[in-house]
């Protein structure tokens, strides 16, 4: 009864949550989707590059790759459009069994135009640049200039009625990023002219209430300086580069209405606008800003490639809103801290998606994954063989990060009736014949009240049932062998089928379960325990 009660209580708060904040990515049949992929170079797009991504999406057990389309090649001259690299791009993304995230370069790649038409570098009377205080130029298009509005919008338009039309019944395109790394490169404002005079006009309404945390404003008035203090021309900028994509992505979205985000370029946490990152992209101080100013941007992503845990966290935290899932459509493949930080996305701070940017540069010389990336594509695979019941407990507070932090043997995660100690040298219980293992990491979901589902790599886990709160000897319980997991009804290795439903491939017994349950390689094991373990009616006197 207690088991049926709390998965009722399971499924309402998954409801809840999903509701609130997991809308972005489904199946045309409806089914949530956790995306895990990765992104291709900038320049691959219609090359044989594109394979080379394609491959390691596949090795990285990926569902997506997140790949550009170009505006300088659909409109190669004013008014001219032609979109066949972008139905090539989804015709080879579907042939090879992947979904597709668009990426659209056009005002703004990294701040830059790279990827404008000629007609537009061509013309910066009309299609202006930012400026610096002392009117000199910076290589960003203006977020306050309308000509560049209304061209880069056009072109956004014929983008999605190409899409709707290659795949509106296929569903292969799950998203489309509206620029990339959006903001002004060296300068924390434009200070042209227009931008000066919007700059005048003081804080519009819609930022009634906004605040940005150490800004040091007066507050003596509407002014952006009165407002927001030190930030005011971040502030400003936020306001003006949001409302910018917003109108493009609100335009497209009136063609063919699929989820749409915003990717930001992040400095250090300490880092300044215009300095370390573009000034006016969706960054944490302006967050509330972009919510206001672009109410037609699904997400705010941050692209995380800092290998530091604090910084990580610092990110993943600041983009997990009630208002903002979290999804992070670019970061680093290499070495330990990816492949922790890949797990540290998806359980602790349950992400509906993460993605790594280079996939070609993941392969040597020899074609095959690099040794410094194998361990983030295991990472992978475990949030990939777990997403069923990453979706289904998104918001329950079932879903267990297991990390080896530096210098770490063991991790304590405490249930209301079990206290489960991971350990990280699995070679004290099962040989491996890996010359060094790797850094420890899994995904504990607990099922029910005696049922768990682990994966992971290097990690074996001790189950002991918690002694109630009014036992008088508590050390007699959890140091009883009747108490932890020997006492178990089955473990299992298996997996998920395309129905989620939980499949077994192989039942450990004797020797396989003595001592901790283990996790090797991104294996999932699914555990159920005795509901009469540490028990005192169990035990005879």
């Amino acid at each position: 009864m207690l088991a049926e009660k709390l998965h009722e209580l399971e499924s309402q708060l998954y409801n809840i949550h999903y509701d609130r904040k997991e809308t972005l990515y489904f199946l045309k049949q409806g089914r949530p989707l956790l995306v895990t992929g990765v992104q291709c170079h900038n320049s691959s797009t219609g090359t044989g590059m594109l394979q080379d991504a394609i491959q390691v999406a596949k090795e990285f057990h990926g569902n997506v790759l997140e790949a550009p389309v170009y505006w300088y090649l659909l409109e190669p001259q004013q008014n001219v459009y032609d979109t066949s690299h972008v139905r090539e791009l989804i015709h080879t993304v579907r042939k090879a069994g992947l979904h597709l995230v668009i990426l659209w370069f056009a005002t703004n790649k990294n701040g830059h135009p790279n990827y404008a038409p000629e007609y537009i570098k061509l013309d910066p009377d009309t299609y202006r640049l930012a400026v610096e205080p002392d009117g000199l130029p910076v290589p960003s298009l203006s977020p306050h200039c309308q000509a560049t509005l209304r061209a880069d919008q056009k072109t956004f338009v014929e983008l999605m009625k190409c899409i709707k039309e290659e795949d509106g019944d296929c569903g292969t395109v799950l998203a489309v990023q509206v620029e990339n790394e959006a903001g002004l490169g060296g300068t924390d404002r434009d200070y042209s002219q227009a931008a000066q005079r919007d700059f005048e006009n003081g804080v519009p309404p819609e930022l009634e209430g906004v605040e940005i945390p150490d800004s040091g404003a007066s507050m003596r008035d509407n002014s952006w300086r009165g407002r927001f203090g030190r930030h005011a021309n971040e502030a400003f900028t936020a306001w003006h580069q949001a409302r910018y994509i917003g109108e493009i992505a609100a335009a497209g979205k009136q063609v063919y209405n699929i989820p749409m985000y915003v990717n930001a370029m992040l400095g250090h946490p300490y880092s300044e606008a215009g300095m370390a990152y573009n000034s006016g992209g969706p960054t944490v101080r302006v967050l509330d800003i972009w919510k206001k100013a672009a109410p037609s941007i699904d997400l705010l992503c941050p692209d995380i490639y800092m290998p530091c845990r604090d910084y990580y966290t610092h990110f993943c935290q600041a983009y997990s809103r009630e208002d903002n899932a979290l999804f992070i459509p670019e970061s680093s493949f290499a070495g330990p801290s990816a492949a922790l930080n890949v797990i540290r996305a998806a359980a602790q701070y349950e992400a509906v998606g993460v993605c790594c940017f280079g996939a070609e540069s993941a392969l040597d010389e020899t074609g095959s994954l690099r040794e410094d990336v194998v361990d983030t594509a295991v990472s992978f695979q475990m949030v990939r063989n777990m997403a069923p019941l990453l979706l289904q407990y998104h918001g329950t507070g079932h879903i267990h990060a297991i990390l080896q932090e530096e210098f770490m043997d063991q991790q304590l995660i405490l249930t209301e009736g079990f206290r489960i100690v991971a350990h990280f040298d699995i070679r004290r219980r099962i040989p491996d014949t890996r010359e060094t293992l790797p850094r420890g990491r899994g995904i504990l979901v607990q099922t029910g009240e005696y049922e768990f589902y682990l994966t992971g790599d290097n990690v074996a886990l001790d189950f002991v049932a918690r002694p109630d709160p009014e036992e008088e000897m508590p050390r007699f319980w959890l140091a009883c062998r009747q108490s932890n997991q020997l006492n178990f009804l089955t473990v299992e290795e298996g997996h998920f089928d395309e129905q989620n439903q939980w499949v077994v491939d192989f039942r450990r017994n004797g020797d396989e379960t003595n001592y901790e349950t283990y996790a090797r390689k991104g294996e999932v094991v699914r555990i159920r325990l005795n509901p009469k373990m540490g028990k005192k009616g169990f035990v005879k006197a």
